[in-house]
């Protein structure tokens, strides 16, 4: 995979749009590029990129994504909960104390995992059991899923599997603007979405556009099959990406 096939974003589209901001648990407790501070530096950076004003931010944080884990359900609730509003409060003071660069704060919305289930337009739990399905009868996905394991230092258990493949089947369907992101200020307008997230993708959620395994297409949206490595600060177009020589890096 050649460097010059991916590249920054210029400037964002015109029209109503939203971009999403796919907060890790992991890396919030580990303090790897996701948490208060460095969320406003990466938005500050993109809010350079507008030319529109019709922009919104929503955060979802992936709390509900870590119950596929034999750790009490119990526990991770309380571990979790205070995580998150510690996390939304410190960055909700950051962008007021910003008033001057952020003046529309209605803009900024917040969601928890679960509460995609529910703005899905489907039966998500019916819909993941297909794509389970295709991931069990496809040797190469497999493959690319133990690949994946071996790059994030995770042991490839059958509660990691669903972990990886449910966060990806939910990354493509909030590209395929096949979930509602509630908004204030963009109020259901939103033409385009952008997935963002800090950090190069995996093969597996690759493979998964690739594949397109319910044959969705949201031309409207010109991110559809893409998303925003805010750390190299390049659009990454997963169609471009040859997974037989992809080593997670861009060079």
């Amino acid at each position: 995979m050649k460097d010059q096939l991916f590249y920054d974003i210029n400037k964002l589209p015109k029209g109503y749009g939203i971009i999403t901001f796919l907060i890790s648990i992991a890396r919030m407790e580990n303090g790897t590029g996701q948490d208060h501070s460095q969320s406003l530096e990466y938005v500050k950076y993109l809010n350079e990129k507008i030319i529109d004003p019709k922009v919104g931010l929503n955060t979802v944080y992936g709390d509900f994504l870590y119950l596929y884990s034999k750790e009490p359900a119990k526990n991770l609730k309380s571990k979790f909960m205070n995580m998150i509003v510690k996390h939304k409060n410190a960055f909700q003071k950051l962008i007021v104390k910003e008033r001057s660069t952020f003046q529309i704060h209605h803009a900024f919305s917040f969601s928890v995992w679960n509460q995609l289930y529910l703005n899905y337009k489907g039966d998500f739990d019916a819909d993941f059991k297909v794509f389970k399905k295709i991931y069990n009868e496809d040797p190469l996905f497999q493959k690319y899923m133990k690949d994946d394991s071996e790059f994030t230092k995770r042991e490839l258990t059958e509660e990691q599997i669903d972990f990886f493949l449910e966060e990806h089947l939910m990354f493509y369907f909030l590209s395929k603007k096949r979930i509602s992101l509630p908004n204030d200020f963009v109020q259901g307008r939103e033409e385009w979405v952008l997935n963002c997230y800090p950090g190069v993708p995996l093969k597996c959620e690759a493979y998964t556009y690739q594949i397109d395994p319910f044959k969705l297409s949201a031309q409207e949206n010109k991110f559809e099959n893409s998303y925003y490595d805010l750390e190299s600060k390049k659009l990454i177009d997963f169609n471009k990406i040859d997974l037989e020589k992809y080593n997670y890096t861009y060079n």
